[in-house]
């Protein structure tokens, strides 16, 4: 999210619904923000070059045994099919695509090609664990907690509309990183805002980091804005506003820090709120 109309988002496709989704939001954004899409497939060598891997669980069309031509064929098919529906999508709206298949480790290929990118879109699950809604996929962990742009993730809900929005305030730098594009996705969007002040403030915190947001926000943009604060805990806070106001989208930020291990081991408080809800969430670094 930023003011600049020059770069693309790279939307990494699987096939899955959820990419799927999470490109429906990038190329939304890219309408209205003047980027460009470049989509992106990852060959997965661990699944292309494994002699007995379970590639099958991640092709999402029927396979004729008889013409089953193996693994590095079978994902190469699936991901023409996935980069040919993205095109699609794209030329529907209007918006420039410029397509990439690649052989290689995901995480790392889509990392790396992020490095020219204003954001990334991606589905929190890959086909495999489709049916498993609390799962996240460990390709998309691994992306999303070393990525240092912007993230659109997608889950099994695509709003037709971005109307209104949930933005979740920590009283932190990547916070009011986060509190900048969102001020800009309002105002592209004209959608409202409800502010979640997340952290436990007590009344005195909560007026003071209403005002320190208010600052920041244009005096013309301001009646956007709904201030919330919930005292109960944090994640199930969050997933009951986003359901109680019928949010469309969720921006909160992600805080990289030491505990990398401990997170993978026991989950984040951002990897507990994409568990627990499907709605797209936009994660600033």
């Amino acid at each position: 999210m930023t003011e600049e109309t020059a770069g693309a988002i790279l939307v990494a496709v699987d096939g899955s619904n959820m990419a799927r989704n999470a490109a429906k939001v990038a190329i939304k954004l890219a309408q209205i923000q003047g980027y460009a899409i470049h989509g992106l497939y990852i060959v997965d060598e661990a699944l292309a070059l494994e002699a007995y891997s379970d590639y099958h669980r991640e092709v999402t069309f029927e396979i004729d045994q008889n013409d089953d031509d193996g693994a590095m064929a079978m994902l190469e098919a699936q991901g023409a099919l996935a980069l040919n529906q993205l095109e699609a999508l794209c030329e529907q709206a209007g918006v420039p695509v410029e397509n990439e298949m690649l052989l290689g480790n995901v995480e790392d290929m889509i990392l790396d090609r992020a490095q020219q990118a204003m954001m990334i879109a991606m589905g929190r699950r890959g086909n495999r664990h489709a049916n498993e809604p609390d799962r996240l996929g460990e390709h998309f962990w691994q992306v999303v907690h070393k990525a240092r742009i912007p993230v659109i993730v997608g889950g099994d809900v695509a709003p037709a509309q971005l109307h209104k929005l949930m933005f979740v305030f920590t009283n932190d730098e990547p916070s009011l990183k986060a509190l900048h594009g969102t001020t800009i996705l309002q105002r592209d969007l004209n959608a409202e805002v409800i502010v979640v002040l997340a952290g436990h403030p007590d009344d005195s915190q909560a007026q003071a980091w209403r005002e320190q947001i208010l600052a920041r926000i244009p005096k013309e943009d301001r009646a956007h804005y709904q201030f919330l604060r919930r005292p109960e805990k944090q994640v199930e806070a969050l997933v009951a506003v986003a359901v109680e106001h019928q949010v469309d989208l969720i921006v909160m930020s992600q805080h990289h820090h030491r505990l990398a291990m401990l997170d993978e081991l026991l989950g984040s408080p951002l990897d507990k709120v994409l568990q627990q809800t499907q709605l797209p969430v936009i994660i600033v670094h």
